[in-house]
């Protein structure tokens, strides 16, 4: 045991609190301080939107909790207390791209590619609607995912048996504009009607229709054939052309030689009226004939010109030239 002094130098008992020094009192309040204030904030990342968690503890002596409670709040470090939270939403837009798959009424499957771009309805309503039905994910955040897997997908899905399921794969082959159109336009109603104030769609592309392979091959040679068909049919026309435009042309030799025997009748008609031109005709077209025979180094002999003949023989009378005048008539004697 400790001797105990006693006398003059004997010392009297000091509490614990007495003989700590007032600096170091000073530091630990200070961080116990800074521990506690450092707890009783939290941060709202940028795109997110939150609500306070009202919790109990020691300090709050487990007097209950409201659960959600406050106003919806914005980005930035909010002040808690010791015991909240905070549940936040992402509010980013997202874009989702997967592959889904459905039958058709005959039992083929029929799938197609999906890209989603969406963001929750960070309205003040919808953050409190979002808050009230979904469970945190990632920590205190409510993500992307999460409302996606939620809301989005199933609608997607819905809106895809209502359309697929009714037709057969080879009317399904036939109608893939129109049953793209339909399930965009029946997932558009599922959002704005069930899903109000909760996900916000900005677009929903469908693409790259994915069917069997024994569908593929078949849709394969059914393009083969039509293009085969297609080509026939040009050239069964590009021949009816053909036949029609050498119809055409043989009307068209008819009708000119129908108006070259007409001219020739006339000519003819009008050279037995005037023989005499025939000749007179030939006379002028002498000299050419002359010139470009000479030129070939050929020799032609024409015809002796009736009309010049000395004698055309007993009784007859000879044709007056083109240049030679009638004989004036005598006046019978008295």
């Amino acid at each position: 045991m400790p001797r105990r002094t006693t006398g003059l130098f004997a010392r009297t008992p000091t509490p614990y609190r007495q003989t700590m020094p007032r600096a170091l009192r000073v530091v630990v309040t200070v961080v116990i301080a800074w521990f506690a204030s450092g707890c009783a904030t939290q941060d709202i990342p940028q795109a997110h939107r939150g609500r306070l968690f009202s919790r109990t503890g020691l300090l709050a002596l487990y007097t209950g909790s409201n659960g959600l409670t406050g106003p919806v709040l914005d980005p930035g470090t909010h002040f808690l207390g010791v015991y909240n939270e905070l549940r936040v939403i992402d509010c980013s837009t997202t874009t989702v791209r997967e592959s889904l798959d459905t039958l058709t009424r005959d039992g083929v499957h029929f799938g197609f590619d999906l890209v989603t771009r969406f963001s929750a309805d960070c309205s003040n309503e919808g953050v409190v609607q979002l808050l009230a039905s979904l469970r945190p994910d990632n920590g205190d955040t409510v993500t992307a995912k999460r409302i996606y897997e939620t809301f989005v997908q199933p609608a997607i899905g819905e809106a895809a048996r209502e359309y697929v399921s009714p037709l057969r794969a080879n009317e399904l082959n036939e109608k893939q504009a129109e049953v793209a159109d339909g399930v965009k336009r029946r997932f558009g109603e599922i959002m704005t009607t069930r899903e109000k104030r909760l996900v916000k769609i900005y677009e929903l592309n469908i693409s790259h229709l994915q069917f069997p392979q024994a569908l593929d091959t078949a849709n394969l040679e059914r393009a083969a054939q039509a293009l085969l068909r297609d080509k026939a049919i040009a050239e069964r026309e590009r021949v009816a052309a053909e036949v029609e435009t050498m119809a055409m042309r043989r009307k068209l030799s008819e009708q000119e030689a129908e108006v070259a025997v007409v001219k020739i009748e006339k000519v003819g008609s009008a050279l037995a009226k005037n023989p005499a031109y025939t000749q007179f005709e030939l006379v002028q077209r002498l000299p050419e004939i002359y010139r470009e025979a000479g030129a070939r180094g050929n020799l032609v002999l024409a015809a002796p010109n009736p009309l010049t003949l000395p004698n055309l023989g007993s009784g007859a009378t000879p044709l007056p030239t083109p240049d030679s005048k009638p004989a004036p008539s005598r006046a019978p004697a008295r």
